[in-house]
C-alpha cells in the first residue's frame, strides 16, 4: 500500500508508458489506413453515382430544342427513373436558359451557368432544402435561325445511397485491419492491466478512508489521473467547505432563535409569579413580541432554505412579472396599515414575461415590500416600478420608499445573513430578507443594486435578463416553389369547377379521449370509413377528424399548412403528387411495423406508405353493351369507336387531366407503355368523349346509361357500384391494367406524428388489410389476404398483366411544368376542347 506523504512526489507519465511502448506505431498505420480506404470508398461512390447523374442529364439534354422562339424540354421517364434506381435519393433538377431565365425544374437549386458554356459536365456538392445533395451540371449548344446559345441542364441528387455505399466499401475493406486490431487489442490488455496497477493502489485508499476523513489524497498519482485526485481533492474542499458553511448556519439559526426563546421562558417564569393585573398585561405585551419575532425568524429561516433549494432543483420557467407584482402588492397592502404601496407599469414593458421560479421570485418581492413598509411606513408611500430597460435587454424593477436607507459602508453587509443594518435599530427583524433577495437573485441572473434615492430613502433595483426568444421561423422557400408548380397546373386547366367549402367529419373516441387524429384524403369518406372504426376499436381513446379534398387541393394545403391544427395523415391516390411532398422535404418518416406482407414498390423512404391495390379498368354499362362486344384491350378500344363512330358518339367518358391529378397520372402511363396511346385519345376525341374530375361523377353517367363505356377509372369504385345492383361491368385491360394505390404520408407539421403512424401501421397490419378486403371498397394489398378484394384473388381472376405503378422520384418527370402543358396541349387537340 502507497504511504501518505504530505509532500508528494513526481509523477510519471502513464500514458507515455500504453502509447509508446504499445499502442503507439499500430494507432497511427490503423488511422492512415482507415482514411486512405474512406476517401478511396468515397470516391469509389461517387464515381459510381456520379455516371448516373451525367446518364440522366445527358436524357434531358437530348429533349432540349427551340420552338415559337423558346426553349423548351421534354422531360423524358428515362431521366428520373435513372436516379430512381437509387431507391432512397431524393432528386431535383433545373435547366436554365442561355440568358439565365429559368425554363422548368427546381428555380432555388444552385446552379453555376456561363455565358460561353462548357462542354465538359461539371460535378460539385451543396447543401439544398438543408440536406447535402451532389450536382451534374451538363451545357448544351441549341441553335435556330434567330435563337441560340448554351442551355444549362442541373440534375441534383441527395447523398443516402452514395453514402451507404461508401460506408459498405469501407466496412468490408477495413474487416482485415479490423482483424490485427482485435488481435493486437489481447497483447494490448496485458500491458494496460501491468501499468495500471497504481490505480489499484489508489482505489483501495479511498475506500479504507473515513467517512468524516475529508483531508486531500496525499499518494503521489500517475500524471494521467493527477487531474482527477486534484478534482476529488478539491470536491473534499467544497465538500468540507458546504458542511462549514450549513454548520455556521446552524449555529448562527440556534443563537438568533435561542435569545427570543430564552426571553420568553424567562417572562413566563416573572408571569407564573406575579399577582399584579397590570403587570402580567406588560410581561403579556413582551411575550407577543418576543413570540412574534421568533415566528417571523424561524419563517425567515424556511424561506431561506426553500429558496436555496428551489434555485438548485429547477429549471427557470417563464413568469409573469406584472400578474406577480399584483398579486404580492394585493397581499401587502392588507397587512400595510397606513402606508399606502404604489405601482407603476410602464406599458413599454409589453408582456413582462422573465425566466425564473415563481414561488422564489413572490418570496424575494415579498420581502422587500415588506422592508420598505416596515422601515418606513411612517415615512411616505412605498412605490413600485416595472419598465423596460431598453434595447431588449430586459426589464428593470425597483422598490423605494423615503426610510432612512443603508449607508454605503454597509449595503454589502446587509446582503448577507442575519445581518442588519444601523438604521434597523429598534426594529424587529431577524437580518434574512435581503439575503433571499440577493441568493434569489445571484440563482437567475438578476442584477441586485441597493441605490440611495435623492431626498432621502433607499431603492432597491432589479435588473432582469432578456427571456430567451424562440429561433425565428424560416421562410417557406421549398413551399413557394411547390405552391409555383401547383398554380402552372392549375393555370392550364380546362374551366375547374368552383370549390366546395370541405367540412370535416368527426369521429368521437369510443372511450375517454386523449389523443386526436386529423385525416386529410382524398378518398370517399364511406370507403375509409370501416377502416376508422376498426383502428378505434383497437384504440379507443382516439377521436379521428376526416376531411375529403380533391387531390391538388390536398397537395396544396399540404404545402402551405404551417398551422398547428394542420392534419397528422394525408392520403391519396395521386402517388406522384404524395412522391413530390416527400421528395421536396413536407413529410416525416416513419418505421412501419409487420411489412413482410407488403411489396416493396409500395414504400418509399419509409415516408410514403402503400395500402390499397386498385386497378384502372374499362367500366361499361351492361345494358348498353353485351358482353361479347366488351373491348378487353386498348387495341380493341381504338378498333370499336373507329368502326362504329355514331353508336358511341357522345357515350365514352374518362378523366378530364385539366381537373384530375389521378387522370393525368394514368394517362401519362399509357403514353410511357402504350405505343398507339395517342391514337386511343384521338379515338375518343372523335367520339365526342365526356370528361369529368372524378371517378363518382364518371360512373353515375354509366350507371344511368348516359354513356356506355367509361376508361381508366378506379376498379375499386366500379366493384362497389355493380356490387350495389348498378348495371355496370368491369373490364380489365388484358395488353396492361394500371394499379395505383392509395398513399399514406404523415406531413412534417403533423402535432400527432405518433398516432398518425400508428394508423399507419394499422393500414398496413394483416387486420387491417382484412378489413380492406373485407368490408372496404378498395382492394387489399398484402401478399397474407387472399379472399376478398384483395391483390391476390385479382391476380388469380385476370388474365391481364398487373403493372403497378411505383413510388420512386420517376414520378417527379409527369409533374414537370413543361411536360404537363405539351401533354395538356396535345391532349386538348385530341379531345378538341378549346
Amino acid at each position: 500500500m502507497w504511504r501518505k506523504s504530505a509532500e508528494p512526489t513526481d509523477s510519471y507519465s502513464l500514458r507515455r508508458r500504453l502509447f509508446v511502448r504499445l499502442f503507439g506505431v499500430l494507432a497511427m498505420l490503423t488511422a492512415g489506413l482507415y482514411l486512405f480506404v474512406d476517401a478511396y470508398a468515397k470516391r469509389a461512390a461517387d464515381a459510381a453515382f456520379d455516371r448516373l447523374l451525367l446518364a440522366s442529364a445527358l436524357s434531358i439534354a437530348d429533349t432540349v430544342r427551340v420552338q415559337e422562339g423558346r426553349f423548351l424540354v421534354d422531360l423524358p421517364y428515362s431521366s428520373l427513373g435513372i436516379l430512381a434506381l437509387a431507391g432512397r435519393d431524393r432528386l431535383f433538377y433545373r435547366i436554365v436558359a442561355p440568358d439565365g431565365t429559368p425554363v422548368t425544374g427546381y428555380d432555388d437549386l444552385p446552379v453555376e451557368t456561363k455565358p460561353g458554356g462548357s462542354v465538359k459536365p461539371k460535378f460539385h456538392n451543396a447543401t439544398y432544402r438543408d440536406v447535402p445533395v451532389r450536382i451534374a451540371t451538363l451545357d448544351r449548344f441549341v441553335a435556330q435561325p434567330g435563337l441560340a446559345g448554351w442551355v444549362t441542364i442541373a440534375v441534383a441528387q441527395t447523398r443516402e445511397e452514395r453514402s451507404t455505399l461508401a460506408q459498405d466499401l469501407l466496412a468490408n475493406a477495413f474487416l482485415p485491419i479490423a482483424f490485427v486490431m482485435l488481435a493486437g487489442a489481447g497483447l494490448i490488455w496485458i500491458g494496460i492491466r501491468r501499468a495500471l496497477a497504481p490505480l489499484g493502489s489508489l482505489e483501495r485508499i479511498i475506500r479504507e478512508r473515513q467517512a468524516q476523513d475529508l483531508s486531500p489524497i496525499a499518494m503521489p498519482p500517475p500524471q494521467e489521473v493527477s487531474q482527477l485526485v486534484h478534482a476529488i481533492n478539491q470536491l473534499m474542499e467544497r465538500l468540507k467547505a458546504n458542511m462549514d458553511t450549513m454548520q455556521t448556519f446552524l449555529a448562527d439559526a440556534a443563537h438568533q432563535i435561542r435569545t427570543p426563546l430564552a426571553s420568553l421562558r424567562v417572562q413566563a417564569e416573572l408571569a407564573a409569579d406575579e399577582d399584579d393585573p397590570e403587570e402580567l398585561r406588560r410581561i403579556s405585551a413582551r411575550v407577543h413580541r418576543n413570540a412574534v419575532e421568533v415566528s417571523q425568524l424561524t419563517s425567515q429561516l424556511l424561506s431561506h432554505a426553500m429558496v436555496m433549494h428551489r434555485s438548485e432543483a429547477r429549471q427557470p420557467e417563464e413568469v409573469d412579472l406584472r400578474a406577480l407584482l399584483e398579486q404580492v402588492i394585493q397581499r401587502a397592502a392588507a397587512i400595510s396599515g397606513d402606508t399606502p404601496i404604489r405601482l407603476e407599469i410602464d406599458s413599454r414593458a409589453g408582456s413582462a414575461t422573465v425566466p425564473g421560479d415563481p414561488i422564489s421570485l413572490r418570496e424575494a418581492l415579498t420581502n422587500l415590500i415588506d422592508n420598505a413598509v416596515k422601515y418606513a411606513g411612517a415615512c411616505g408611500p412605498v412605490e413600485v416600478s416595472l419598465s423596460p430597460r431598453g434595447q431588449d435587454r430586459g426589464l428593470r424593477l425597483e422598490v423605494a420608499d423615503r426610510g432612512p436607507g443603508i449607508p454605503e459602508e454597509e449595503k454589502r453587509t446587509v446582503l448577507t445573513r442575519f445581518a442588519r443594518g444601523s438604521s434597523a435599530a429598534g426594529v424587529v427583524g431577524s437580518g434574512l430578507g435581503l439575503s433571499i433577495v440577493e441568493s434569489v437573485a445571484r440563482a437567475y441572473g438578476v442584477t441586485l443594486a441597493l441605490l440611495d434615492r435623492p431626498g432621502g430613502g433607499l431603492v432597491v433595483r432589479l435588473d432582469f435578463p432578456a427571456a430567451t426568444e424562440p429561433p425565428a421561423t424560416r421562410t417557406g422557400q421549398a413551399a413557394a416553389l411547390a405552391l409555383s408548380l401547383l398554380a402552372a397546373v392549375a393555370a392550364c386547366a380546362v374551366q375547374a369547377p368552383a370549390a366546395r367549402a370541405a367540412e370535416a367529419v368527426v369521429y368521437p373516441a369510443p372511450g375517454a379521449e386523449r389523443e386526436r387524429l386529423r385525416i386529410h384524403a382524398a378518398t370517399d369518406r364511406p370507403a375509409l370509413e370501416p377502416l376508422v372504426l376498426d383502428f378505434q376499436a383497437l384504440h379507443p381513446e382516439v377521436t379521428v377528424e376526416y376531411l375529403e379534398l380533391g387531390t391538388t387541393e390536398l397537395f396544396a394545403r399540404a404545402v402551405a399548412s404551417v398551422a398547428k391544427d394542420g392534419p397528422d395523415l394525408l392520403i391519396s391516390s395521386a402517388a406522384d403528387l404524395q412522391v413530390k411532398l416527400v421528395n421536396d422535404g413536407y413529410t416525416r418518416p416513419h418505421l412501419p411495423a409487420g411489412t413482410e406482407f407488403l411489396p416493396d414498390w409500395a414504400n418509399w423512404r419509409n415516408e410514403a406508405f402503400g395500402f390499397t391495390f386498385e386497378p384502372a379498368v374499362i367500366a361499361y354499362n351492361r345494358d348498353l353493351l353485351p358482353e361479347d362486344q366488351v373491348p378487353r384491350s386498348r387495341e380493341a378500344l381504338i378498333r370499336l369507336l373507329r368502326d362504329q363512330p355514331g353508336r358511341f358518339s357522345g357515350r365514352v367518358a374518362t378523366y378530364d387531366v385539366g381537373q384530375s391529378g389521378i387522370g393525368y397520372l394514368l394517362f401519362a402511363h399509357d403514353e410511357l407503355l402504350f405505343s398507339q396511346s395517342w391514337q386511343l385519345l384521338a379515338a375518343m376525341g372523335n367520339a365526342r368523349a365526356r370528361l369529368s374530375c372524378c371517378t363518382t361523377e364518371i360512373l353515375d353517367m354509366v350507371e344511368r346509361g348516359e354513356v356506355a363505356i367509361a376508361y381508366n377509372v378506379l376498379g375499386s369504385y366500379a366493384r362497389a357500384r355493380a356490387a350495389a345492383g348498378a348495371p355496370i361491368g368491369i373490364a380489365m385491360p388484358e395488353d396492361y391494367t394500371l394499379v395505383v394505390s392509395r398513399v399514406a404520408v404523415i406531413p412534417k407539421t403533423a402535432a400527432h406524428p405518433q398516432t398518425a403512424g400508428r394508423f399507419i401501421d394499422y393500414l398496413l397490419s394483416t387486420r387491417g388489410q382484412q378489413v380492406v378486403a373485407a368490408r372496404s371498397t378498395l382492394y387489399a394489398i398484402s401478399s397474407a389476404v387472399d379472399q376478398g378484394a384483395s391483390a391476390a384473388t385479382l391476380r388469380s381472376s385476370t388474365v391481364a398483366t398487373l403493372h403497378p405503378i411505383t413510388l420512386s422520384p420517376a414520378l417527379l418527370v409527369f409533374l414537370d411544368r413543361l411536360k404537363y402543358e405539351r401533354f395538356l396541349q396535345q391532349w386538348r387537340a385530341a379531345f378538341q376542347v378549346p
